[in-house]
């Protein structure tokens, strides 16, 4: 019979805190990796950054309706991206969750940008954004944007 001391189950338990640690410091470095990319409107990056799958979704804080699966989302991130010359977009206070394979992370986003036409617009945001971890990388599956007024 094998005797389990207080010792190892210390050191099993401070081990998964660290690995726990590391899994949201990861997903964390993803969602900055978001708003690097929404910031610099590089759609290239926002492709790496997202699941391509047919239930992902995005809402703007100017959208009237969900934009469902991925050809739509980054469409809707092609549109909303030309239509600025300058854009910043960052988030403060982010909680993460962590359940198995799957993470939410939320926080106030900051945004700032000046739209093609000339007209600046700056505010603040509610922004909800959803992981799902395929392979070794933390993919978006969801971002919400809930204006701030």
């Amino acid at each position: 019979m094998r005797w389990i001391t207080l010792a190892s189950l210390l050191l099993m338990a401070s081990a998964a805190a660290v690995r726990a640690e590391d899994v949201e410091h990861t997903i964390l470095s993803a969602n900055e990796a978001f708003d690097k990319a929404w910031s610099t409107r590089d759609i290239t990056a926002i492709d790496k950054l997202w699941s391509h799958e047919p239930y992902v979704f995005v809402v703007h804080p100017s959208s009237k309706a969900p934009e469902m699966g991925w050809e739509n989302v980054r469409t809707s991130f092609g549109a909303q991206m030309s239509r600025y010359s300058e854009f910043a977009i960052s988030m403060t206070g982010a909680h993460v969750h962590v359940n198995g394979d799957t993470a939410v992370v939320v926080g106030l986003e900051a945004f700032a940008g000046k739209r093609v036409n000339g007209d600046t617009v700056e505010g603040k945001a509610i922004g909800t954004r959803g992981f799902e971890r395929k392979g070794d990388q933390w993919l978006v599956v969801f971002h919400q944007a809930t204006p701030v007024r």
